[in-house]
């Protein structure tokens, strides 16, 4: 996965793609700048005497002086699709002798007595008509799809062994490989042993702070090929950083490391390297037990019965002061966290914390009769059950597409289609429409069928996209979820057979109301980001896009509550490394592009798609065949934290594990700690992956990003702290210790360091816009030049990653010449003095010049220096130079505590 990182990460996609959409505001009725997408039939039914309020009291036979042939009760009035037929009429529902509250028979769901009798409330979505009277359990729900595809029995791509190298016999020398993964790699392989010595160090830190606790049990869930676990346990075994001897034996006396793995034939490969190993699920609590259970049953607890009852050695439900973990790790496990699509309409003014106000979008499999029948022929169903097969699943493509095509949406958008289109593709199409932003796409039920019936450039696409899809089905019909299932299981054995099902598969995304049981999942999620969504909306809404798109994955939750279940009341802290973003730079990269679901097919090998169709083009494609990531929304993780009462301590590049510099502290008993840097660089040389591991990009491609490519979702840190609940902690407490020394970064908008000038962390236009000061969106989008547009992408992308050797240019410089050497007045000197300067330049460049270049290296360590020396009189800067001072005033000031290293210069790379 340490590739190019996703849909968005392109810097081309994310300037021009926050294109206004011409029209999208006209048709909602509102002109360039609208802050609320309006119902359009307020605009086009009402003038005059006619008003919602007069006609729509009713049904369309209350008022018929109101319709006169060009527009109709169904197109102008909200509550139309109250009424059905003789069962369900305003006379029988709102008449008087129902009393004030109506007959209560009527009432279900959205329509109630306020909605329907009175035609004062929201208008119901289309969405929700078209699949309220079906039902819609058998659409894959899109994390439960994910789930099956990476972690399930039949053909999930971890749990089948397809991550792995194929090894027929596998020996002692293949089992100590480090790349040992079949699609990809990542930092613990790719830098081994140097990635797991950055984080060793850190541990030790972490220890040290925990006022050396012992046992010192630390968690890596999800631990891949098990290589980060082995490095760090022979780390601290040969005292790899350099601890000093007393302090080194406890600190390894004190260690129990234990992986927790979902995947059973990654969990084999590492029990096969003589690792500690537990079977669990990250996303979800009721792993907590049977790791508490492992954890108890360390090596210390093995022993003759007394030694088993000591405290440490007794599980109970939830971590205990002597029984828990104090750290849990993780890396690159987030990201396979299965997600499930959002769309928050933005027509009216939603309720974001209302279910209702939002659609998930499911998945929905089909397969030409042809293919279908050819591939159970080749599984060995006989004629007959063929036959039965075939008629299943006919009734209940028939049942349940019929029966979203016989709503009113539907009947309206089939009186513009061909005669013989069947009701899966329109409703397919209908559901693709939601997709193509120009068309400004509304929610309400009565102001669709208004469009679908006088907008010929909606229907006209509905036509275009009803004639793809017929041509693709061809007499298709639906594979519900748990035929899918069951066809995959019998597949399992057949590579060759799975492959031409995955070929012929045909897969398309259909939204649906959000249930009861995901309502009741996601309410946390909706009230914790209620000012981050509203802030999305009010951005989209003034660009003229008809909805935002957002992706959750409830196992965020889920892992946060784990860890806060083995940690237990004495705390501790839980780190995890992946690539990922805040929730709005997320929210952005979504919703500029309907069609992005969040989810990223890594670069597959050659050889592994043999037999495979273009994987690439639509991630569902090659479900379980290869390996899928999504991006993980790291605010969404400290939100889940904070309502637990945890500390965000650090959120930044993964670079900022390493520390160059030593680090002298002073304990919680007032012992004092002396913890040597590490670098990466040092021992090894400028590869590829050490580029990557400091942020810079090595990946770009002059040919089609110019050059450059967009970083803001490339790997980050998050650090959080569950505080210790226990009154002999309270002291522990009141220092305040951070184990990572370096400045964090922002995980909403509005705490963005008040240093920055501009925000490289996100979308670049998400960031520039608001910085017009216009309170139009679209005034400040005219302020967008061909020259701007050319070079935002560029100078965003270019300061993300500078900010990171801005960090390690400071680091470095206090590693190899102490704190003094930085001081203000000794910085000044540096600057007035031309050989002070080019020495300053000549040992910068001597490590950093080949992977930064000698102008960058220059420009970015002089104007950290003017900042040091307080020649830079502006409160703001650009993010490099922020960091970069903020990196001296906590190495050097406060907290303090960075000191020189002996400094080795890196090796030669190797002769390949």
């Amino acid at each position: 996965r340490m590739a190019q990182m996703g849909p968005c990460a392109r810097g081309v996609l994310a300037v021009a793609l926050l294109a206004v959409l011409p029209g999208a505001a006209q048709n909602a009725g509102e002109g360039p700048g609208a802050e609320e997408l309006r119902d359009i039939s307020s605009d086009i039914c009402w003038h005059g005497e006619w008003t919602k309020d007069r006609c729509c009291r009713g049904d369309a036979s209350t008022t018929p002086e109101c319709w006169d042939g060009t527009y109709s009760f169904g197109e102008c009035c909200p509550n139309a699709d109250c009424w059905e037929g003789d069962a369900f009429t305003y006379a029988k529902c709102c008449g008087p002798e129902n009393g004030p509250e109506g007959n209560a028979a009527c009432w279900l769901g959205v329509f109630t007595h306020q909605h329907c009798c009175l035609a004062n409330s929201t208008a119901q979505s289309w969405v929700d008509v078209m699949v309220g009277g079906v039902d819609t359990e058998q659409f894959y729900a899109m994390d439960d799809f994910y789930t099956d595809a990476q972690y399930g029995d039949d053909f999930g791509y971890y749990s089948t062994g397809n991550v792995l190298k194929t090894v027929v016999t596998p020996s002692k020398a293949s089992l100590q490989e480090t790349q040992q993964f079949a699609h990809f790699t990542t930092y613990p392989m790719a830098l081994s042993p140097h990635f797991a010595r950055v984080f060793c160090r850190l541990l030790f830190v972490m220890w040290a702070q925990l006022d050396e606790r012992t046992p010192f049990r630390v968690v890596e869930m999800g631990a891949g090929s098990g290589q980060l676990s082995y490095d760090i346990q022979q780390c601290v075994r040969l005292n790899e950083i350099g601890i000093d001897p007393p302090t080194w034996r406890r600190w390894h006396a004190a260690l129990e490391y234990t992986i927790m793995e979902r995947s059973p034939a990654l969990a084999k490969r590492q029990r096969e390297r003589g690792l500690r190993v537990v079977n669990g699920d990250a996303q979800s609590e009721k792993s907590c037990k049977p790791v508490l259970k492992a954890l108890a049953e360390s090596v210390a607890c093995t022993g003759v019965a007394a030694t088993r009852k000591s405290p440490e050695c007794l599980a109970r439900d939830t971590g205990t002061p002597e029984a828990g973990a104090s750290v849990v790790l993780s890396n690159e496990l987030l990201d396979a966290f299965a997600p499930v699509k959002l769309r928050l309409s933005l027509y009216g003014q939603a309720n974001v914390t209302d279910c209702m106000s939002w659609q998930e979008v499911r998945l929905v499999h089909a397969l030409p009769m042809e293919e279908l029948s050819s591939l159970a022929l080749m599984l060995g169903h006989t004629e007959a059950s063929l036959a039965t097969l075939v008629a299943d699943l006919r009734s209940y493509t028939e049942t349940v597409f019929c029966g979203m095509a016989n709503t009113t949406v539907g009947r309206e958008a089939r009186a513009r289609v061909p005669e013989d289109t069947s009701c899966l593709v329109l409703v397919l199409a209908l559901s693709e429409l939601l997709n193509h932003l120009d068309l400004g796409v509304p929610a309400s039920s009565h102001n669709m069928r208004l469009r679908l019936r006088k907008d010929p450039k909606l229907w006209g696409r509905l036509r275009e996209i009803v004639g793809h899809f017929a041509q693709e089905l061809r007499d298709g019909v639906v594979i519900p979820r748990d035929t899918y299932r069951q066809l995959r299981h019998q597949l399992r054995d057949s590579k060759e057979l799975e492959a031409q099902f995955i070929t012929v598969m045909l897969t398309y995304q259909v939204p649906v109301t959000v249930t009861e049981s995901r309502c009741k999942d996601l309410t946390w999620w909706f009230v914790a980001h209620q000012e981050r969504v509203e802030r999305l909306a009010h951005f989209y809404s003034g660009l003229g896009y008809p909805a935002v798109h957002l992706v959750v994955r409830p196992g965020e939750r889920n892992f946060i509550d784990l860890i806060d279940c083995l940690l237990g009341p004495s705390g501790g802290f839980k780190i995890s490394i992946d690539y990922g973003a805040s929730f709005e730079g997320l929210g952005h990269s979504l919703s500029i592009d309907p069609k992005n679901d969040g989810i990223f097919v890594p670069p597959i090998p050659h050889e592994l798609m043999q037999g495979l169709p273009e994987c690439h083009n639509f991630w569902p494609k090659c479900a379980g065949r290869i390996d899928w990531t999504t991006f993980v929304d790291f605010t969404n993780l400290a939100a889940a934290g904070k309502l637990l009462g945890w500390r965000t301590l650090y959120y930044g590049p993964q670079s900022g594990l390493e520390q160059v510099s030593g680090y002298n502290f002073t304990g919680v008993r007032g012992q004092s700690y002396s913890v040597p840097g590490y670098s990466v660089l040092a021992r090894s040389w400028a590869s590829r992956h050490v580029r990557s591991w400091y942020g810079r990009e090595t990946l770009a491609s002059e040919k089609e990003t110019g050059g450059w490519v967009q970083r803001w979702t490339s790997f980050k840190v998050l650090l959080l702290e569950k505080p210790s609940l226990l009154p002999e902690h309270a002291e522990q407490q009141k220092k305040g210790f951070n184990p990572i020394v370096f400045p964090t970064w922002h995980l909403d908008s509005t705490e963005i360091d008040k240093c920055w000038r501009y925000d490289p962390l996100t979308v670049p236009l998400s960031d520039w816009i608001p910085r017009q000061n216009e309170t139009d969106v679209r005034k400040a989008l005219g302020k967008l030049t061909d020259e701007i547009n050319n070079n935002l992408g560029r100078t965003y992308a270019e300061a993300y990653e500078e900010a990171q050797l801005a960090v390690r240019l400071v680091d470095w410089l206090v590693a190899t010449s102490g704190c003094e050497s930085l001081r203000p007045r000794r910085a000044e000197s540096v600057l007035g003095s031309e050989g002070l300067r080019r020495s300053m330049q000549k040992r910068l460049l001597r490590t950093w010049g080949e992977m930064w270049g000698h102008e960058t290296v220059v420009n970015i360590s002089e104007s950290i220096l003017r900042r040091i020396a307080g020649l830079d009189e502006e409160r703001e800067s650009t993010p490099p130079v922020c960091a970069g001072h903020q990196t001296y005033l906590a190495l050097c000031e406060d907290p303090g505590g960075g000191h020189a290293m002996p400094w080795v210069a890196a090796p030669s790379p190797p002769n390949l």
